[in-house]
């Protein structure tokens, strides 16, 4: 049977959780799109979580590398930096819909490394002795 450690399932269950829910502001279909874009970086931050600190890691450690090890992270920071000029204020308009993505795609991705974090101390406390 195949063994999921707690963080990792904590990871990716909020991280549908929450593009679900972000996506149902929109309609069923980006509901359903933006559950798997955030559980595709959620996989990816998991495996490198996984290599380097370890999933019994300090939970800031863990917190910290799951959010820069995202790919949804990064691309949303790249096209904040790309257009640095929306972020900051000095243009607005349509053309700004890249970096307010990235702004909003950037915000969503702190959140599914917190289920994780939560879902193992919950697994923890339950597993100790009484």
């Amino acid at each position: 049977m195949l063994r999921i450690k707690p963080f990792i399932m904590g990871h990716l269950v909020s991280a549908v959780l929450v593009g679900a829910g972000a996506g149902a502001f929109l309609d069923v279909r980006a509901s359903l799109y933006f559950a798997l874009v955030l559980l595709a970086g959620a996989i990816v931050s998991s495996l490198v979580c996984q290599w380097k600190p370890g999933v019994e890691a300090i939970s800031w450690k863990l917190w910290l590398v799951a959010v820069i090890a995202n790919p949804i992270l990064v691309a949303s920071l790249v096209f904040m930096a790309l257009d640095w000029e929306c972020v900051v204020g000095l243009r607005g308009g349509l053309n700004c819909l890249a970096a307010a993505i990235g702004r909003a795609a950037a915000g969503l991705c702190l959140l599914p490394p917190i289920g994780g974090i939560a879902w193992r101390g919950w697994k923890r406390y339950r597993a100790r002795p009484r």
